[in-house]
């Protein structure tokens, strides 16, 4: 039995959820999906997944206070799980930003698949 990936897919728009859905469906991937920071904060201490895939801005807990949360667990778990946020600002502060806050890369809005995979490829995710 061929052990299978676990992503957590977090955005506010259900559309860009369905979009990235469709674009890893070819991978045997287990997808999870959270609508803001909040509900994918209180995903990530209850299931271990080997990639999330985050919006930066989103109602209730903003992708980047989550990767804030996230990080200050002390388990090496939390320290150590790739988040790629995911974000239509792409200016150098905003992305800096990103990096601020813990995560590992960035894609931008709207999405390009061979770009959003080769940055999940590099975090050894699917090949």
């Amino acid at each position: 039995m061929t052990y299978q990936k676990k992503i957590l897919i977090v955005d506010d728009n259900d559309i860009n959820k369905l979009l990235i859905k469709k674009m890893l469906s070819r991978f045997e991937l287990d997808m999870d999906f959270a609508s803001n920071g909040q509900e994918a904060y209180d995903m990530i201490l209850t299931k271990v997944y080997d990639i999330v895939l985050m919006d930066v801005h989103m109602p209730i807990l903003s992708g980047l206070e989550a990767t804030r949360k996230i990080r200050a667990q002390e388990d090496l778990y939390f320290k150590e799980l790739p988040i790629i946020a995911l974000t239509s600002c792409i200016m150098p502060t905003d992305i800096d930003e990103v990096y601020e806050y813990g995560m590992n890369d960035y894609q931008s809005k709207p999405f390009k698949t061979e770009e959003l995979l080769e940055k999940i490829e590099r975090l050894r995710l699917v090949k």
